[in-house]
């Protein structure tokens, strides 16, 4: 299972529909969770907390290892465990997360509104499970 945590909140639309559109287009691949968080540390905090025993905690940070499509699409599908994306909101990660083990990954070294790196994740997760599933998307 995957799930995707973003922290905060859509202030435009057009990146919320795109979202939902990834989301969708998901669904028929595989089981796939989004949850949207309020920026409140503690919360966040508690929330990875119970979660990094059941499955691997994946922050996206412009600093975390780099991947190209294959490589990631290779990576999330030999994976034994859930997955927990992370995209955290214009703050980045509360200080508090980081001894919790993430693992922590880069969509490009350029610097995006965190509204679009939701939808650069979730566009990956798309290629990577049409590539599993031999649809022509990712050609």
């Amino acid at each position: 299972m995957i799930y995707c945590y973003f922290v905060g909140s859509f202030k435009d639309k057009n990146f919320q529909r795109m979202v939902e559109d990834y989301h969708h287009r998901l669904k028929r691949l595989w089981p796939v969770t989004l949850l949207e968080i309020p920026e409140q540390t503690k919360k966040i905090e508690k929330l990875l907390e119970d979660k990094k025993n059941k499955g691997v905690l994946v922050s996206l940070d412009a600093h975390g290892e780099r991947m190209d499509s294959k490589n990631f699409t290779q990576w999330v599908t030999q994976s034994s465990r859930d997955l927990y994306f992370i995209a955290w909101g214009a703050e980045g990660p509360p200080a508090g997360v980081l001894g919790l083990g993430l693992k922590s990954i880069s969509l490009s070294p350029m610097t995006y509104p965190h509204e679009l790196a939701r939808v650069l994740l979730l566009e990956q997760l798309y290629r990577a499970g049409a590539t599993l599933k031999g649809h022509p998307y990712p050609r």
